[in-house]
């Protein structure tokens, strides 16, 4: 099997919904590293870390406007 892209980008803002905050802030600091770093060194997966920081940084601002 293994997901598919667009599989993947659903279940990921499915799976972000229930995480805690702290991890939420962990995850979008650990794919942003992830995502900078790989753009020096061409690694394939970097649009992957972009994608999850941004589901990520959104979970965090729709949690945030709802206080």
């Amino acid at each position: 099997g293994g997901l598919t892209m667009s599989n993947w980008h659903s279940e990921t803002i499915e799976r972000f919904k229930v995480l805690p905050i702290e991890s939420l802030k962990y995850i979008k600091s650990d794919a942003y590293d992830a995502a900078t770093m790989g753009e020096t060194i061409g690694n394939p997966k970097t649009g992957q870390y972009w994608d999850e920081f941004y589901y990520a940084a959104m979970e965090l601002y729709r949690r945030t406007k709802q206080c």
